[in-house]
């Protein structure tokens, strides 16, 4: 029969080790409310993704499928690279506590590249900037980015002659 000394020290143990490991697993597996909120409003999304493209077949519409590897930088800013058939992408989330904003430049191996920003928070946020084609043509863009539970989708948009239009529709979950 086990000692009672024993046993309290397993139950410490496993008690510690709950409190540990509960809590992480939990916050990689949900999103939380507070999306954006702060300078780690984006930390619960350093992982890998797995995200799928419902408008692949658009012009503008980009791979039918890609992997988002998420991670955090030295300075502090949050690293996005997207990989998929034909398609290299990158961007940062970055944190400008003075404004209490986040700024998100991006740049594609085409050449495109841009920036956008925010300063909203929770589960729906809108990212409105301006993106240049590997030409050098700007355009108005904005990204509409809905965070459910475990998941969550962009629509990606342009402006083109005073109208919004759809260029993607992305959903991601964790791997």
């Amino acid at each position: 029969m086990l000692s009672t000394r024993f046993m309290k020290r397993f139950l410490c143990a496993l008690a510690v080790t709950a409190l540990v490991v509960v809590p992480s697993v939990a916050r990689s597996q949900t999103i939380p409310s507070t999306v954006g909120a702060g300078p780690h409003g984006y930390d619960w999304n350093v992982g890998t993704w797995s995200c799928t493209n419902s408008m692949a077949a658009s012009p503008m519409g980009g791979p039918t499928s890609t992997t988002e590897t998420v991670s955090r930088t030295s300075s502090g800013a949050i690293l996005y690279h997207t990989t998929g058939n034909n398609f290299d992408f990158s961007f940062y989330n970055v944190y400008v506590p003075k404004k209490k904003m986040w700024v998100s430049p991006f740049s594609g191996a085409d050449g495109s590249h841009g920036s956008e920003s925010t300063t909203q928070t929770g589960r729906k946020i809108v990212w409105p900037g301006t993106a240049f084609d590997p030409a050098g043509k700007s355009m108005q863009v904005r990204d509409t980015l809905v965070y459910e539970s475990t998941k969550y989708s962009d629509l990606g948009e342009y402006l083109s002659a005073g109208t919004w239009k759809k260029q993607y529709k992305i959903t991601c979950t964790r791997k």
